[in-house]
């Protein structure tokens, strides 16, 4: 068979492999990397890999290469990644080059979305105080994900009682959000 007519099989394969066992292989590379986007890289290194040199074999052994080759893939980009923030800091026309932690791309909030989550918070802190402790108790009991009949457990209220504090709860922290605007 020429080397033409084997690329669609190839690609066919890749595909079919992707379809299932995409899930396990990109876990095999999150777990390895420092960061998701690197385990992305890692993942789409791997298959251009597998698109370009896959030996020819059954589908249990491809998925078992493809495991070695998204492992290696994963080891390597961390590897980069790590020399990349171990490298030190140089001088450059008087000033220093940017630390790496502030330059490498990654999906953690930078030190602009820090800030404007911590000022949500302290205002979310001073709308609670506003409350009365029964009210800020139910509302804080239901933004941990906790249901009615939990909430009236917990505190040992009537469902009259848990509907009342999150009603009258609710409607002054919108009082006091639109104090604030």
């Amino acid at each position: 068979m020429d080397r033409a007519a084997a690329e669609p099989d190839r690609a066919n394969a890749a595909i079919a492999l992707l379809a299932a066992h995409e899930r396990r292989l990109r876990q095999i590379a999150q777990r390895l990397s420092i960061c998701p986007a690197d385990a992305d890289d890692a993942l789409q290194r791997a298959l251009e890999i597998l698109l370009t040199k896959a030996p020819p074999l059954g589908p249990d052994r491809l998925i078992a290469w493809m495991t070695v080759v998204t492992k290696r893939e994963a080891m390597a980009v961390r590897r980069s990644r790590e020399r990349l923030l171990a490298s030190p800091r140089r001088e450059f026309d008087g000033g220093t080059l940017p630390d790496a932690l502030e330059t490498t791309p990654c999906d953690l909030p930078g030190p602009a979305e820090r800030v404007q989550r911590d000022e949500r918070l302290v205002e979310a802190r001073a709308a609670l105080a506003v409350l009365k402790p029964h009210q800020r108790l139910a509302i804080v009991l239901q933004a941990q994900g906790y249901s009615y009949a939990e909430i009236c457990i917990a505190c040992g209220w009537t469902y009259t009682k848990v509907n009342r504090s999150l009603a009258e709860g609710r409607a002054r922290l919108r009082a006091v959000a639109g104090r604030g605007r």
